[in-house]
């Protein structure tokens, strides 16, 4: 979803069912409201008080959204002990990759 909001594409998460049904502001509002309560420092996310209000109320202004930092994956096998420990390092975008 960040990458299509970048894009200016954020439209194409919605369900091709819903188009024509819902206002495309509204949408696009719901979109942002998603994005900021999804960021990865937990202290930029909006308090769930905040999110109704800004679902609530058109008129508030949304804060910026803050771009993700890059996804690493690191799974540690500790279990086998020190020396047969092994780690997995990866980004995000591999998990669900179907190759």
């Amino acid at each position: 979803a960040w990458r299509l909001w970048m894009e200016n594409k954020a439209l194409q998460v919605v369900d091709q069912t819903l188009d024509g049904t819902c206002d495309k502001n509204e949408i696009l509002r719901c979109i942002h409201i998603g994005l900021l309560c999804v960021q990865e420092d937990a202290s930029s996310r909006p308090k769930i008080s905040k999110v109704v209000a800004m679902l609530e109320n058109i008129s508030l202004i949304l804060p910026s959204i803050l771009p993700p930092a890059p996804s690493i994956c690191k799974i540690r096998n500790i279990s086998l002990g020190p020396q047969t420990s092994s780690t997995i390092s990866g980004t995000g975008s591999e998990l669900g990759s179907s190759t």
